[in-house]
């Protein structure tokens, strides 16, 4: 009975472990899914909405700690991609909208570079 119960512990405790949000995970998928509406977007209302959305990510992301090894290389990514949101979010504001692919194409070559260096699948 003994075993039983040790093994039913161990299952439960290693389950809850595993099913534990990661907030950076998290992020990086919504990020990832509001940068996909934000260049099918048509209004400029609309447009703002997902900005705010993605940058709320963004912050929850850039605080997040990586291996101390990569995390250096981490927040330097961050910064960059958190200068590029807010030059996208003035355009936005601005109503210049003309340049709006532009500017999230800097966006995606910024992710690809960091998921590149720090190795992200």
């Amino acid at each position: 009975m003994k075993k039983i119960l040790l093994a039913s512990l161990l299952s439960a405790t290693f389950l809850a472990g595993c099913s534990q949000p990661d907030p950076l995970h998290d992020a990086m998928e919504s990020m990832g899914n509001n940068f996909k509406a934000l260049k099918k977007a048509e209004s400029i209302d609309e447009k703002k909405n997902i900005l705010k959305q993605f940058k709320q990510q963004l912050d929850v992301a850039k605080m997040q700690k990586i291996r101390p090894e990569d995390q250096e290389t981490f927040d330097e990514g961050m910064e960059k991609l958190v200068n590029q949101v807010n030059l996208v979010i003035a355009q936005v504001e601005a109503g210049q909208v003309e340049n709006l692919q532009m500017q999230l194409k800097k966006l995606g070559e910024i992710r690809k570079e960091y998921h590149e260096l720090l190795e992200v699948k």
